[in-house]
């Protein structure tokens, strides 16, 4: 588990700075907007990620406490302390899928090259870590229950609507029956 704390760590630190450099491309566009709907739609998708900084300002630290006590052998998570952070990390799972989503939006109207140079940038190194975190997540919830389903695999079923134009972006199902899992108490 040490490694894979490691790696959401790392994500979620990136992804922090992300949203951080996206909230900044957004600001002026609302202060500036046209028209009503303008500065609603990206009002609207400015508080989303505002709100994703908030849980990432209590799931980083979380991170790394845990990460903490695996380097000092100190590790023995209480149920309640492990589920909340794996409940935590399936959230922002999900935050990094809507995430991609908010930079594809992005990209449809700022198609001036600095950012849409940037929003590419952003928007690649999400999708490989939400994918990341998506794969890390199903092979830890399987350790505990061999009939974990993603709660949210619906999403990415037959194909993964998030994959870069030109990928292959079949998703191979799985037959597995939806149980009680962490992930499903959100």
């Amino acid at each position: 588990m040490k490694d894979e704390l490691h790696a959401f760590y790392q994500i979620f630190t990136t992804t922090k700075d992300a949203i951080e450099k996206f909230m900044n491309i957004l600001e002026p566009v609302i202060q500036n907007a046209k028209d009503d709907h303008e500065r609603l739609y990206y009002h609207h998708i400015y508080e989303e990620e505002e709100q994703r900084l908030s849980r990432l300002a209590e799931l980083i630290p979380l991170i790394s406490k845990f990460e903490k006590e695996k380097e000092e052998n100190s590790f023995s998570p209480t149920n309640n302390e492990f589920n909340r952070l794996l409940q935590e990390l399936n959230l922002e799972k999900f935050g990094l899928h809507n995430f991609v989503e908010h930079l594809d939006l992005a990209l449809f109207q700022f198609t001036d090259e600095e950012r849409s140079t940037q929003l590419n940038q952003m928007r690649n190194v999400s999708y490989q870590d939400y994918q990341q975190v998506k794969n890390m997540l199903n092979e830890i919830n399987a350790k505990f229950d061999h009939n974990y389903v993603d709660p949210h695999a619906h999403h990415d079923e037959h194909h993964d609507h998030l994959a870069p134009p030109g990928s292959s972006s079949i998703v191979k199902s799985s037959q597995k029956k939806k149980g009680f899992t962490v992930g499903s108490l959100i």
